[in-house]
């Protein structure tokens, strides 16, 4: 098992229906792009997930478009909720914890992003949308119902949107692709070990159940679910492991992904 890679760790939320979570190679690729700051200055995506020195977790939103009021609602309440004394409290060998956030428009956009939302946490941009298009993130255009962070109906949520691009000028063509989904990857030591793929535009985790998953009680430098195989039953490994991936689920509440198939079949 290779420690570096995402789709070698058992806590990973994934679905059957998204595509493979990025092995090694793909990782180390999507650590080589470069993401831009609000000046236009750049900076390597791994500087900022695997360049923090040792005992530390990165929690990265990537976010829609910039124009999105459901994810401004989403970065408004996660600002009101993962304030830095709230990430103190994640277990000892996963500090100090830090949020960034990754949109897909210009750089330029980034600090009215920030007049509408928060600049409690440090926000990046790619415009090119390749770091989405590495992790594999997904793109759909459908309407969806509001989420529980949303502060406006969809109605209102779409005026609100019309309003921000007219009051930009030609800017507000510079937001991000608008059918592009974002997620929550979370990195440890650098490692990849958690991740979600928005499937529609109200998708993202709430903070809450971020910090559930920060919280959780496992062996954060292994990672893995505590499976004991008698040396002597190797054949009834999976169904060891598929018994104890059931428990660890029913008790934390966090979808396990089976680490031997993720090997097996990247």
């Amino acid at each position: 098992m290779n420690d570096n890679a995402g789709a070698d760790m058992t806590d990973l939320d994934t679905s059957s229906d998204w595509p493979a979570l990025p092995g090694d190679d793909t990782l180390h690729e999507a650590y080589e792009i470069e993401l831009e700051t609000q000046n236009g200055d750049t900076v390597r995506f791994g500087e900022l997930v695997a360049g923090k020195g040792d005992s530390i977790t990165t929690i990265v939103i990537f976010v829609r478009h910039f124009f999105c009021i459901y994810d401004q609602d989403y970065v408004r309440n996660l600002a009101g909720k993962m304030h830095q004394n709230l990430l103190d409290t994640v277990p000892p060998d996963a500090r100090p914890a830090q949020v960034l956030i990754i949109g897909c428009g210009d750089h330029s956009m980034i600090i009215p992003y920030m007049e509408e939302t928060t600049d409690e946490f440090p926000i990046y941009s790619d415009p090119s949308g390749k770091i989405y298009d590495k992790l594999q993130m997904n793109r759909t255009t459908a309407f969806t119902d509001p989420p529980p962070y949303a502060e406006h109906s969809l109605r209102s949520s779409f005026t609100k949107c019309m309003k921000q691009i007219w009051k930009r000028g030609l800017t507000g063509l510079k937001g991000g692709s608008w059918d592009q989904q974002g997620g929550e990857w979370i990195f440890v030591d650098g490692k990849l070990r958690y991740a979600h793929r928005m499937e529609a535009a109200n998708d993202h985790l709430t903070a809450d159940r971020l910090m559930d998953i920060l919280k959780t009680d496992y062996d954060r430098k292994g990672g893995e679910v505590p499976v004991v195989v008698p040396e002597d039953a190797e054949d009834a490994a999976p169904q060891v492991q598929a018994s104890a991936q059931v428990e660890f689920e029913e008790e934390h509440g966090v979808q396990v992904q089976d680490a031997q198939n993720e090997v097996e079949n990247p």
